[in-house]
């Protein structure tokens, strides 16, 4: 049996970031709320590797309960049972105070699991839990990097770093723009410390860079008032008005779905809100993102404009860069050259047949299925459910609790990333999509083992010295405890069954959970999901959080309303818009209800080859790139 040793959470300030796998952030950015109404689905979401395992069944194990310090949340690292509360403590008290927040200050930070190499056999999954706290902002030096960069990424980072100019840079899928961002933000960061932006227009963008909201960060709103109402907003909060007043740079990823009037907006409410004449009121301003990606929501049926179209996009960008050499699907030259075809929407023949043979499927044997990607949410959401109705076992029902339950509130409630009622079931693959700890960020995803209330968990701590997932009889124990919780029905065969394979030596004490099970109220049954960190496994109650809702009505804001509710989506399936800026090993798309410009070359360029690339409903009809677009990169030479 592996085992693992319980680590102690801590935070880190450091940025971390990998060269392709996305992973998550960890600020008090309000993760889970979608910006704007659409038809398709742009809230926040993971950024961690995106894993569909078909059952909960993990090669991992738990080991013994050690006394020590922890913070944020109640766990076991699998290999081990833990419980840990918002504060420093003995862990004598087992079951901690619920809590909705987190309390801690975190910092933003990315995880840095290489998926591919695990996936290849190249790389094992760390079998021991290490914690390494850097100093904060530890980079040294701003000539010094950990990262290969190469010669064009190089050029970006002295433009932006040495020669302090206000850049757009951009290529196509895979060309490494978010590693040039990460060490960017580095850098900057060691010079600058907090006075840098790192945003994007949408939560799951943002999360992708460990960064904000561009609406959070700037604290704007939904962005939609004018000048003058958003430059009172800011004044009257004295920490919103030094925030702007203080800011050295300002990075926009994901540059593509930012509207034009947005930057026009924002490059006018710097200049008076700084008394500043510059272009930004002398903020430093670096783009970055691919034009021919997914662009702005859409306004009625009007294409909102890009942000190269805005007034004062070419009196702010001093210089531009294309980023040209393809990491992602590097040592696929066949599939490079398929995309940069599709990008642009010039299609041969030739090319268009290659993309219909990827209609197959594709079978592994590790159990790790792919990602499916729709262009819409009711797919997603259709695909999901159908996943969980085919899993074995009862479902356990969520119900948010809003606050104020006001009906007038009901639009707002609906954009939140959190369910208004989530169904759950033991082998359902789900994804957190709260800042949690240091660990347990926005976008985890993990397999839901069993259900317990924070007592009887508390309990099964003290009671189990060790807990090995792939023992089926000890999880069926833990999974049968829950339907002992307020019930004194009499067992059901397949109860009895269970019961009578209890070794001897744990009977007794499977007894006493049993009763104390009984005691307890199913209303208070929390999930017990098994999560992937980085390739190791740890896994966690996951307790009810505060959502809010974040607008830029008075009356929104007086009201401080907000929905209470366990912060998991199921994540078989995702759609599209949250793939975007994400890496995926292995996935497969439908096209069939594409419908908008860059979306068919976006969910195509998450692959990393074509042997890991599955598409349905193919057709040249679904390839939609802009006219716009495509002229505004010839005029930069792309």
């Amino acid at each position: 049996m592996n085992r693992i040793n319980l680590p102690t959470v801590k935070t880190s300030s450091l940025i971390q970031r990998q060269s392709s796998i996305l992973s998550s952030t960890v600020n008090h950015d309000d993760a889970g709320f979608e910006e704007e109404e659409t038809s398709f689905d742009t809230s926040q979401d993971t950024s961690m590797e995106v894993l569909n395992f078909k059952s909960a069944n993990l090669k991992n194990a738990f080991s013994k309960v050690k006394s020590q310090t922890t913070s944020s949340s109640t766990s076991f690292s699998t290999s081990s049972f833990s419980t840990s509360s918002s504060t420093s403590s003995s862990t004598s008290s087992l079951i901690p105070e619920r809590s909705t927040s987190t309390d801690l200050d975190f910092s933003l930070k990315r995880t840095s699991t290489d998926l591919l190499e695990n996936l290849n056999g190249s790389k094992h999954a760390k079998k021991v839990a290490k914690v390494n706290v850097p100093p904060r902002y530890a980079k040294p030096a701003l000539e010094q990097s950990t990262r290969n960069l190469s010669k064009e990424q190089l050029k970006v980072i002295n433009a932006v770093v040495h020669g302090g100019k206000n850049v757009f840079y951009t290529g196509s899928a895979g060309t490494g723009k978010s590693v040039v961002l990460q060490e960017l933000v580095d850098r900057l960061r060691t010079r600058y410390r907090d006075n840098v932006g790192v945003t994007a227009p949408t939560g799951m963008a943002a999360c992708n860079i460990n960064g904000q909201t561009i609406y959070k960060f700037l604290e704007i709103g939904l962005g939609t008032e004018s000048v003058s109402k958003l430059v009172s907003r800011i004044r009257k909060v004295h920490l919103r008005l030094r925030k702007w007043q203080t800011l050295k740079v300002l990075i926009i990823d994901e540059i593509s779905m930012v509207k034009a009037e947005l930057f026009d907006k924002l490059e006018e409410v710097a200049r008076i809100i700084r008394g500043n004449d510059k272009p930004f009121g002398g903020i430093q301003i670096v783009c970055t993102g691919d034009f021919f990606q997914l662009p702005p929501i859409r306004q009625s049926n009007q294409q909102a404009k890009f942000c190269f179209q805005a007034e004062k996009w070419r009196l702010v960008i001093e210089e531009t860069f294309v980023l040209r050499q393809v990491f992602r699907q590097k040592g696929d030259d066949e599939l490079i050259s398929m995309l940069n075809a599709l990008r642009i929407g010039e299609l041969s023949n030739e090319i268009i047949q290659k993309f219909k043979a990827l209609n197959r499927t594709v079978t592994y044997d590790d159990g790790i299925e792919p990602t499916e990607l729709y262009p819409i949410k009711e797919e997603v959401n259709r695909s999901n459910n159908k996943r969980l109705n085919d899993l074995k076992g009862d479902k356990v029902t969520f119900v948010a609790d809003d606050f104020p339950p006001a009906s007038e509130f009901k639009s707002q409630f609906d954009q939140l990333m959190c369910e208004s009622v989530l169904h759950l079931k033991e082998g359902a693959q789900v994804m957190n999509i709260k800042n949690i700890d240091s660990e347990l960020v926005n976008g985890s995803l993990g397999t839901v083992l069993f259900f317990a209330t924070r007592g009887l968990f508390g309990k099964i701590l003290q009671t189990y010295e060790e807990v090995d997932i792939d023992d089926h009889q000890m999880m069926s124990e833990l999974q049968l405890l829950r339907k002992r919780v307020g019930s004194t029905e009499k067992w059901t065969s397949d109860d009895v069954r269970i019961v009578e394979n209890i070794p001897e030596s744990r009977k007794a004490q499977f007894e006493a959970l049993e009763h104390y099970a009984a005691q307890e109220a199913q209303s208070e049954l929390l999930p017990v999901v098994n999560f992937n960190f980085k390739g190791r496994y740890e896994a966690k109650l996951v307790s009810h959080q505060e959502f809010p809702l974040d607008s830029s009505h008075k009356k929104l804001e007086a009201a401080k309303p907000h929905r209470n509710q366990i912060p998991l989506i199921l994540a078989w399936a995702m759609s599209i818009h949250k793939s975007q800026g994400q890496t995926l090993p292995r996935v497969k798309i439908d096209l069939a209800r594409s419908f908008e410009n860059g979306q068919a070359y976006v969910a195509l360029s998450r692959a990393v080859s074509r042997e890991t690339l599955e598409i349905k409903n193919f057709s040249e009809a679904k390839v939609k790139t802009s006219e716009v677009v495509r002229r505004y990169y010839n005029s930069i030479g792309a």
